[in-house]
C-alpha cells in the first residue's frame, strides 16, 4: 500500500462519519483557537498598558539638582547634547485653578519651548504656545480636558485665575505628560517664564524623553557624566519593566489553561482513534491478509490522526480569529493574529495529534490477521 493509497483511505475514512469527525475537530479547534486568542489579547494588553504608561510620563529621565534650587539654561543644553534627545526644562506646583463661581484643584507646570517635543500632547481646541509666549511670559495657559470640563466646558479665550493672576486659555491640550510629582486629574500648563513669574521660583527639573530602542539608564548615565557632581536623575524603568512583567504572568497563566484545552482535544483524537480501531478490525485484518504491513496499518491511522489535527488547528485559527475581533472589539482593544503567533500554534496541534494517534496506530499494527478477521 502506496502513501498515496493510505492517505485517501484516511479521507474516506473521515468522510465516511462526518458528525464524529467535525465534534473531533471541533474539540481540538476550540483548544487551538483558546491559545491564539489568549495570545493575540495579552500582547495587545500589554501593547495597552505601555501606551498608558507612557502617557503618564513614565517613559522620562527626570534630572534635578541636589545643591541648588535651580537649573541653569547651560545645564539643559547640556544634559540634551550629552544624550542627544531634547531636554525640556520644567516646574510644577498645586494650586487652586478658578473661573466665574467654580475652584478646581489642579496641577500648574511650567514648560520651556521644547515642551511637546519632549511632553508630547494634541492640541484639540485652540492653539499652543508660541515663541513669543516663551520669551515674553505672555498671561496665557493651555488646559487638558479634565479642567475643562471642570470649569464648565467653554473656557477657551476665557480668563482663569491661577496662582493670584488671571491667564488666558489659548488651548485645550490632551495627552500632554504630566510632571513627574503630579498625582493626574486637572492641569494646567504655563510657558516656563510665565510660571516662575506667577510664582516667584525658578525651573528646577529637567525632562528627557526616551525613544524606542533607548534604555533609560543609558540616558541617565549620559546625563549625569556631563552635568558631574550635584544632580540626581530618576527613571521608572524598573517599574515599566514590572508592569510587562505582571501582563506577561497573567498571559501565561491563561496560555497553559488554554493549552490544557488543547491537550483536551487531542485526547479526543486518541479516543476517536481508539473507537476506530476497534470498529475497523475486520479492515485491518483484510488489509494485512492482502500482504500490508505492520507499518502500512500504523501509518493509516497515523495519517487519520494527522488530518484530525490539521483540520483542528485550521478550524480553531478561523475560530481564534473570529473571538480576537469579537473580544477586542468589546474589550477596546486593537488586538490581531500574526503569522508568527498562529504558525506554531497550529505545528503544535499538528504535532500533538500525531503524538496521540501513535498509541491507537501501534494498537491497530499489532493486531493479528486471524483475530481480526474473525471479528466483526
Amino acid at each position: 500500500m502506496k502513501l498515496r493509497d493510505a492517505a485517501a483511505m484516511a479521507l474516506c475514512s473521515l468522510r465516511c462519519s462526518m458528525v464524529k469527525t467535525l465534534l473531533t475537530i471541533l474539540g481540538l479547534g476550540v483548544g487551538v483557537a483558546s491559545v491564539l486568542t489568549v495570545q493575540a489579547l495579552g500582547a495587545a494588553g500589554e501593547r495597552q498598558v505601555e501606551a498608558e504608561i507612557a502617557r503618564m510620563g513614565v517613559n522620562k529621565v527626570w534630572v534635578t539638582p541636589e545643591d541648588a534650587d535651580t537649573l541653569t539654561a547651560a545645564d539643559v543644553l547640556a544634559a540634551g547634547e550629552a544624550a542627544q534627545l531634547p531636554a525640556c526644562a520644567g516646574a510644577c506646583t498645586a494650586d487652586v485653578v478658578s473661573l466665574g463661581g467654580q475652584a478646581v484643584g489642579a496641577q500648574v507646570a511650567g514648560y520651556d519651548p521644547a515642551m511637546q517635543t519632549v511632553h508630547g500632547g494634541e492640541v484639540l481646541q485652540g492653539r499652543t504656545f508660541t515663541q513669543e509666549d516663551f520669551t515674553r511670559g505672555n498671561t496665557v495657559c493651555l488646559v487638558n480636558p479634565s479642567l475643562r470640563d471642570a470649569l464648565g466646558g467653554d473656557v477657551l479665550g476665557q480668563r482663569i485665575t491661577v496662582g493670584g493672576r488671571r491667564l488666558m486659555v489659548v488651548g485645550v491640550i490632551d495627552g500632554l505628560a504630566l510632571p513627574m510629582m503630579s498625582l493626574g486629574g486637572h492641569m494646567v500648563a504655563l510657558p516656563l517664564k510665565t510660571w516662575e513669574d506667577t510664582f516667584g521660583n525658578s525651573a528646577a527639573q529637567m525632562t528627557l524623553s526616551i525613544p524606542p530602542g533607548r534604555s533609560a539608564n543609558e540616558v541617565k548615565a549620559a546625563v549625569l557624566q556631563a552635568l558631574g557632581e550635584g544632580f540626581r536623575a530618576d527613571t521608572l524603568e524598573k517599574e515599566i519593566d514590572a508592569a510587562r512583567q505582571i501582563v506577561r504572568i497573567f498571559v501565561m497563566v491563561l496560555t497553559c489553561v488554554a493549552a490544557v484545552c488543547m491537550l483536551t482535544g487531542a485526547i479526543g483524537v486518541m479516543n476517536v482513534l481508539m473507537i476506530s480501531v476497534r470498529e475497523r478490525r475486520r479492515e485491518i485484518g483484510l488489509i494485512k491478509a492482502l500482504g500490508g504491513t505492520s507499518g502500512q496499518v500504523a501509518a493509516l491511522f497515523l495519517l487519520e490522526a494527522l488530518l484530525y489535527a490539521l483540520l483542528g488547528g485550521l478550524l480553531g485559527l478561523l475560530l481564534g480569529a473570529g473571538l480576537v475581533c469579537l473580544f477586542g472589539a468589546w474589550m477596546n482593544l486593537e488586538a490581531r493574529l500574526t503569522p508568527r503567533d498562529t504558525l506554531p500554534v497550529v505545528l503544535a496541534a499538528a504535532a500533538m495529534g500525531v503524538a496521540f494517534g501513535v498509541a491507537p496506530a501501534l494498537r491497530a499494527a499489532g493486531m493479528q490477521v486471524v483475530q481480526a478477521l474473525r471479528c466483526e
